[in-house]
This record gives C-alpha cells, structure tokens and sequence, in this order.
C-alpha cells in the first residue's frame, strides 16, 4: 500500500490527460454523428479530468532535484486553471442559459488548448522520470527483459541487469545490452 501512497502523482496524473482528451472528442464526435447525447458524455469526461488534474497538482512531487520539475509544475497549475475555467463556463451556460457549448467553436478550440497543455505537461513530466531511448540500445528489438528502471536499484521482484545504472545512462554515454530476452 505504500507503493501506491508514495506513487500517487504518477498515477492520478494518467486520468486528466486521458479524460481532458475525451472530452474533446466526445464534443467533435457529437458534431459528426449528430449525438447529443455525446455533449453529455463529454461534460462528465470535463468534470472528473477537471477533478482529477487538481489532484494530479495537488500531488506531484515538490522536492525533487531535476530543475525541469519547476516547469512541469507551472504547466501543471496552468492546465488546471484552463480546466476549471471550461468546467465553470460550460456548467454555468448548461445551467442558466439551458444548453450546452460543447459545439461551440470557441469553446472547442479553448478545450484543444487545455488538450495540448495537458500533454505538454504529461511530456515534461515523462521527461523527468523516463531515460531518453537511444536506437540500438535493444537487440533486435527486444525490451529488455521488462524488469523496469527500478529493478537493479534493489526494488522488490527484479534482480537488476548487470552494469545498468538504475534508469541513468552510463557515464561514458555507451549504451548497456542485457541481452536478457535473448533465446541462446
């Protein structure tokens, strides 16, 4: 359970970006096909990424030592901004004007900004977690054995891959094969 605790950013982060996107295309969708009922779908997709990103804020780490987590945070706070903004704009035409902006060009556009800030920031934040992958690292294509970054830095159920760096490139810059998966 402590897993899950100590991880809670890198897993609440997943939702906005995945329900911010929806919610778009459930407008455009809607537009398409002539389906209303699709404006709605959209409007909880808005709602519960709109929750999901402040969480994402409210949670993402505030010590780390990765200068770029500064920027990950701003874009972060931004997205979350523009999400509450639609969240209130759409709710309160919904609810006083009796219907729905979801075809509304403006509106759209304003919500394919919130998409393309939301995965900037999930792009920052990949950036810091994720080493870079540099082509001929696998051998013939293979992944590595699916022990992750964590597995040689002594995280429970991997037994490390001899001379890796514990998800840092060597130092030298050479890329490190396993050779794990190979069937010899």
């Amino acid at each position: 359970m402590n897993y899950l605790w100590d991880n809670k950013h890198f897993i609440i982060t997943h939702f906005p970006i995945v329900l911010l996107l929806f919610s778009l295309l459930f407008d455009l969708a809607a537009l398409i096909w002539k389906k209303r009922e699709w404006h709605s779908a959209a409007l909880i997709c808005l709602i519960i990424g709109t929750v999901s990103t402040v969480a994402a804020v409210l949670t993402g780490p505030k010590m780390m030592r990765n200068p770029n987590v500064e920027t990950h945070a701003m874009y972060g706070v931004y997205t979350m901004y523009l999400a509450i903004a639609l969240c209130i704009v759409r709710g309160a035409i919904g609810l006083w004007k009796k219907r729905d902006i979801g075809r509304n060009p403006l509106y759209l556009v304003v919500t394919l900004a919130a998409v393309v800030l939301v995965m900037y920031t999930a792009h920052l934040g990949g950036e810091m977690v994720h080493r870079p992958f540099e082509p001929g690292q696998f051998p013939q294509g293979q992944m590595g054995g699916g022990q992750g970054q964590g597995a040689s830095a002594g995280m429970p159920g991997g037994q490390g891959v001899p001379g890796d760096q514990g998800g840092q490139p060597p130092a030298d810059g050479s890329a490190v094969a396993s050779g794990s998966d190979s069937a010899e």
